[in-house]
């Protein structure tokens, strides 16, 4: 029989749903009866359940279309147990916060937390096609870690896990949890609390723990991110660990409790540990007192063995980051690294600078520069670092912010024009003309504007950026660009698609521009006029 509605093909139904919001999807159900018993089952998808269970409308027939949950309570889930029954589901997440709620009130005993916990691994065994899970659990309970054990094992098509244990837990359960877990693609795992009381059986514990590691078999894990405030679980758990994960690509390392490990560690990887490891994230812990980043790096790199790629991206979450991870940046990475994304330093130029002249195969950058002073930067290394040519010609995006121009009001201004400001402005613009691949450019320095064509701009510079589809300036710029810019732009940079003015991806505190305002009229006449000859490049203000 022929079919009597556009959607009745699933293809072409799954196709639509792609492109459509769980608004636009409900609208849809609200056209016709059979566009309703059509859509209805995608709302259910990722429905977020807020309220207790019980008093969810529909819930009772669609909950076999249910695949994701997010943000469930564990209240709510352990209250209605008797209504968890979604045989589709694909992702879970008990979240942490009512985990915390739960073990804040046990001590006054209204609260049975074990019980809470079993119920929660109990509920695990009713999903059989789960892929991912999110849940906090306190694995110092016998009965908890054993039913929990019991559902990992039966979750069979389980490829992330994100635990979270607030209490100590046994090494040896740990060990039993991630071996439990060898064909996940992805292990999220966040250990906490103290073993300030470690006797002679917490030490067997751990030797047991390490031997078992080292017998356990290759694990499928590409991402992992560990985090741990016990310094025996790096020797028992994190290094051996590594040294199971053939195929890891990605590695986040949240602390180092004690220097020790960084010599296992280094020994790890330059005996060939995770040789498929192209992405690090590392956050140095101030316990440490020497900086373990640049001997981490010195062993990431494509020579430290066979099949090793090296690493290409890094993402720098602390605020340590100091010139010698640079240097070990150059001298060990240069042939692998593509991204080096700063995320909360203000970086100092010289280590700025390091980088963008030793890294030739760079793509991507994001960073923040401190402003540069005698405190700041080493005057006399001043004038040999900004001789030195970028070798980065190949970067497509970069994002930086800039302290440079603090307490400089205007480009005109004898201020500026005897400052190392200036100075260091000229040199970074001279290299910026050079990166004829860039496709994306954040650049916040305010108060100063520089993308003028009169005295103190560099606009004019910049012609060969041709390939620079996207800009993004500081919302704090004294934007003083008019219609010669905006003619000027239309003219050179031809695949320009969008100007954001108000661009905050790279937040640099400007202080005092009090002083300066834009010129709003220029500003306005820029944007009339380049839109008027490039009527879709968008704009943002």
């Amino acid at each position: 029989m022929e079919k009597d509605h556009a959607f009745d093909d699933a293809v072409i139904r799954a196709e639509l749903i792609k492109h459509l919001t769980p608004r636009n999807i409900l609208h849809l159900c609200c056209t016709s009866k059979k566009a309703f018993d059509l859509f209805i089952p995608h709302l259910w998808h990722t429905r977020r359940f807020y309220t207790n269970l019980k008093n969810i409308p529909g819930l009772k027939r669609y909950q076999k279309h249910v695949k994701v949950i997010k943000d469930l309570s564990i209240d709510l889930a352990v209250e209605s147990r008797d209504f968890w029954s979604f045989p589709n589901l694909q992702s879970v997440q008990f979240v942490q916060q009512s985990a915390g709620h739960f073990r804040a009130y046990s001590s006054s005993g209204n609260v049975n937390t074990a019980r809470v916990d079993l119920r929660l691994v109990l509920l695990l065994k009713t999903v059989p096609l789960l892929q991912n899970l999110t849940i906090t659990l306190a694995l110092d309970n016998s009965d908890v870690f054993q039913h929990f054990l019991a559902s990992l094992q039966s979750l069979t098509h389980l490829q992330k896990l994100k635990m979270t244990c607030t209490e100590y837990v046994n090494p040896t359960h740990i060990q039993k949890v991630i071996n439990a877990c060898r064909q996940c693609e992805g292990l999220y795992l966040t250990f906490s609390g103290a073993d300030s009381f470690k006797g002679i059986e917490e030490k067997e514990e751990y030797e047991q723990a390490k031997i078992d590691m080292e017998e356990m078999g290759d694990l499928a894990v590409k991402t992992l991110k560990l985090s741990t405030t016990l310094a025996d679980q790096e020797a028992a758990i994190m290094v051996p660990l590594l040294k199971k994960c053939p195929l890891l690509e990605e590695l986040h390392i949240f602390n180092i409790m004690v220097p020790e490990t960084v010599d296992l560690l280094k020994d790890a990887l330059r005996d060939g540990a995770c040789p498929k490891l192209r992405i690090f994230q590392p956050n140095r812990d101030n316990s440490l007192k020497e900086d373990p980043l640049p001997v981490l790096l010195s062993v990431m790199g494509p020579d430290r063995g066979m099949g090793a790629v090296g690493l290409e991206k890094i993402t720098i979450t602390s605020s340590h980051f100091k010139f010698e991870s640079a240097v070990a940046m150059t001298e060990h990475l240069s042939q692998s690294l593509t991204q080096v994304h700063c995320q909360d330093l203000m970086m100092n130029f010289e280590v700025f600078n390091e980088l963008v002249t030793g890294l030739p195969h760079l793509q991507s950058v994001r960073a923040r520069l401190n402003e540069i002073s005698v405190q700041t930067v080493d005057i006399n290394k001043f004038d040999q670092m900004c001789s030195r040519d970028w070798v980065c010609l190949g970067l497509k995006k970069l994002q930086l912010g800039s302290q440079l121009t603090q307490g400089i009001p205007t480009v005109k201004g004898d201020s500026w024009k005897q400052s190392l400001p200036k100075r260091c402005m000229d040199y970074m613009f001279s290299q910026f003309a050079k990166l004829e691949q860039l496709e994306e450019w954040d650049f916040v320095a305010g108060p100063v504007d520089l993308f003028i064509l009169g005295a103190g701009g560099y606009l004019r510079q910049l012609e060969n950026l041709t390939s620079l589809r996207r800009l993004g300036l500081g919302p704090k710029t004294v934007y003083r660009m008019g219609s010669k810019e905006a003619e000027w732009v239309a003219e050179h940079w031809t695949s320009l698609e969008y100007v954001d003015l108000a661009s905050s991806n790279v937040p640099v505190l400007i202080i005092d521009i009090s002083r300066v305002k834009p010129d709003k009229l220029a500003l306005d006449t820029f944007i009339h006029n380049l839109r008027s000859r490039r009527p879709r490049i968008a704009f943002k203000k």
